[in-house]
């Protein structure tokens, strides 16, 4: 009976429209009281979620984004980027992807890419003749790479939860974060070439220019080989390495690009602000996690599948379909913490890698963050760009069938996530 009014409470506040979070801690409460455990527990089990030596990559991360937001870094990847690709047919679409592949090495956010990022990405576009609903849509669906390409705050959450190792995810989700660029890139080409969007002709850069943007953003670009050469080298750990890359931003940004006392204090409480969000979302699904589990309801969700598919692809397409739905109503970390004891109870199951498993959440899960009517990253581009949700999802809609293609191999072609982990980060290496 417990259990019948913990969902009905959980899914009627949903549908009131309270934020999931508090959703999360209202619910967990009134089971705690109606079940009659110590009312201490709540307190307990939400301070212990989040006691975690791996979740202190989360503020380092996202304080590397917010720096780099800060001191005109994004300016010169979005050059640096341009004398690449410009040439390309589509221009500055192609600009604006290659720009996000290379600011996701840094921020591991999604947000901060479209929000930072992205205000030049628009603001260039916009200047050279694109279309404000092109140029927004573009830019939301780039950034959705920032979780997928290393490092990612949103595979740290996942290892977290999954006790996996954040060094493996972090490279697993390297070639399917290369592989939706270019799928996005394909769509750019393809809306350009078919005249469904107009595009104007650069020029090919000279080598010249070429060379220029490269020394101007090489500070900046050493970033991620860092990172991923210190964590691949054994130097330091995924965590450590969100430490390290702060320091180097903060070094390069003082000696190079006349970083200020003010910048910095304003990174410091954009990360604060955002950390202590995403922490208190993670306490409290701390606690509503435990429920279902001491519940067995993750167990009874394996029962039924198990009845339902007698296959791994099965179990792989629902759980795609599952990931897509609730990535729509829910924001990304809430709705992990909710699904993964499920999902690795599954993929227990039906021997499913938790690497490959984990980047399959989160591939599809970005989906979700350019979807209506609680994608995080549709509403801040829609801010920066000042178009309506209508114009931005319908100038998406190419870009959505790209992106559930790209989940969809991702998750039936397992190679492309395991690959470079088992070549340069065996299991049980950390």
């Amino acid at each position: 009976m417990t259990t019948a009014i913990f969902l009905i409470l959980f899914f009627g506040l949903l549908v009131l429209g309270l934020p999931v979070a508090y959703t999360m801690l209202v619910t967990s409460a009134v089971y705690i009281l109606l079940a009659g455990l110590p009312e201490i527990q709540l307190t307990m089990r939400a301070s212990n979620g989040i006691e975690s030596f791996s979740l202190l990559a989360i503020p380092m991360f996202l304080l590397a984004g917010n720096l780099m937001n800060g001191m005109g870094v994004t300016e010169r990847i979005f050059n640096f980027a341009g004398v690449l690709v410009r040439h390309i047919t589509g221009g500055l679409g192609h600009v604006n992807v290659v720009a996000s592949i290379l600011f996701a090495g840094m921020s591991g956010s999604a947000v901060a890419d479209a929000g930072g990022l992205g205000a030049v990405e628009i603001r260039a576009m916009e200047k050279a003749g694109y279309s404000k609903r092109f140029s927004a849509a573009v830019t939301a669906a780039s950034a959705t790479m920032g979780p997928i390409i290393p490092p990612s705050i949103t595979l740290v959450v996942y290892g977290f939860l999954a006790e996996e190792s954040v060094g493996r995810l972090f490279l697993g989700g390297a070639l399917p974060g290369l592989l939706t660029g270019f799928a996005l890139m394909v769509i750019i080409w393809i809306l350009v070439k078919t005249g469904r969007e107009e595009a104007p002709r650069l020029p090919r850069a000279s080598f010249r220019e070429v060379t220029g943007a490269f020394w101007k953003a090489i500070p900046a670009l050493m970033a991620p080989v860092i990172l991923l050469g210190g964590i691949l080298a054994g130097v330091f750990t995924p965590t450590e390495a969100s430490v390290v890359v702060v320091l180097y931003i903060l070094v390069i940004g003082t000696l190079s690009m006349g970083f200020d006392r003010a910048q910095i204090v304003e990174a410091l409480l954009g990360t604060v602000r955002t950390s202590a969000a995403t922490l208190f979302i993670i306490a409290v699904s701390a606690v509503f996690g435990w429920i279902i589990s001491i519940q067995r309801l993750p167990i009874a969700m394996v029962d039924m599948m198990q009845d339902m598919f007698v296959s791994k692809a099965a179990a792989m397409a629902l759980i795609i379909v599952i990931l897509l739905i609730v990535g729509m109503f829910m924001e990304v970390l809430a709705a992990l913490v909710l699904l993964v004891p499920t999902l690795l109870a599954i993929a227990t199951s039906f021997d499913i890698d938790t690497v490959h498993l984990g980047v399959t959440v989160v591939v599809t899960m970005m989906i979700g963050t350019i979807t209506p009517p609680v994608g995080l990253v549709l509403y801040t581009v829609m801010t920066v760009a000042r178009v309506g949700m209508g114009d931005l999802t319908r100038a998406l809609a190419p870009f959505y069938v790209a992106m559930i293609v790209v989940a969809l191999l991702v998750a039936f072609v397992p190679q492309i996530t395991l690959f470079l982990p088992d070549l340069l980060m065996p299991p049980g290496q950390r």
